[in-house]
């Protein structure tokens, strides 16, 4: 981003300006919409705690204060991001009728999720309970197909955080190596030995596959 200089009469080892001077007669302004998608990216890039209303003045090209006056606080901009991005994930799920399959939907589609946008990811690690408009019906019809397995309510709501947990886990392990060599599994001796190049995909897979039938096995005692 480009930021005007200062003016050429300035003393000599002045600070320069925090943001962009104002064009006389059209003042900057924003909406709420951009403030939260310039705020997601830099979550995603950077991380939730780069977020800042400078930062968010440097992506926007306008003053901190034009910020905090569209957008108010940054904890409740925090829980408008994240509900934000949950929700319009969730809004993608297509449920089968087979509740291995509801199950294996909610997982994967949870994983993609924490892939895709980190900060979700990091505000449940770091913040809160990840909760949003559609969160409890999502929650509500994963333990209604563990129901559906033979569970009991009890058992259905735990299972369900058994399921929930393994896939933050995974996503945890995942994107906090990133791509790096240095973090990939196999170059620990014994996991190049058995499996040549490790896959997370493959992992991811295998673990939910032995979740389900452990899930099947319990509702059949």
């Amino acid at each position: 981003m480009l930021v005007e200089p200062g003016p050429a009469t300035a003393a000599p080892g002045s600070p320069p300006e925090a943001a962009p001077r104002r064009r006389r007669g059209r003042p900057n302004a924003l909406d709420r919409q951009q403030v939260v998608d310039a705020a997601t990216a830099i979550a995603n890039e950077d991380g939730l705690d780069r977020l800042s209303f400078r930062a968010l003045g440097a992506r926007l090209g306008v003053a901190p204060m034009t910020v905090h006056r569209t957008i108010g606080g940054l904890d409740d901009l925090h829980a408008e991001l994240v509900r934000r991005t949950v929700d319009e994930f969730t809004a993608t799920f297509v449920w089968p009728d087979e509740w291995h399959e509801v199950v294996r939907t909610f997982a994967t589609t949870f994983r993609d999720l924490m892939r895709t946008h980190p900060l979700v990811l990091e505000s449940h690690s770091q913040r809160a309970p990840l909760a949003s408009t559609e969160s409890d019906a999502v929650v509500a019809k994963v333990v209604g197909a563990l129901r559906q397995a033979g569970l009991s309510d009890q058992e259905s709501m735990y299972a369900f955080f058994v399921v929930y947990d393994f896939v933050v886990g995974h996503a945890g392990v995942q994107v906090g190596r990133g791509d790096a060599p240095a973090g990939r599994p196999e170059r620990h001796a014994l996991v190049g030995e058995v499996l040549g190049e490790h896959s997370y995909d493959v992992r991811f897979a295998l673990g939910l596959d032995i979740l389900i039938a452990g899930i099947e096995a319990r509702a059949s005692a």
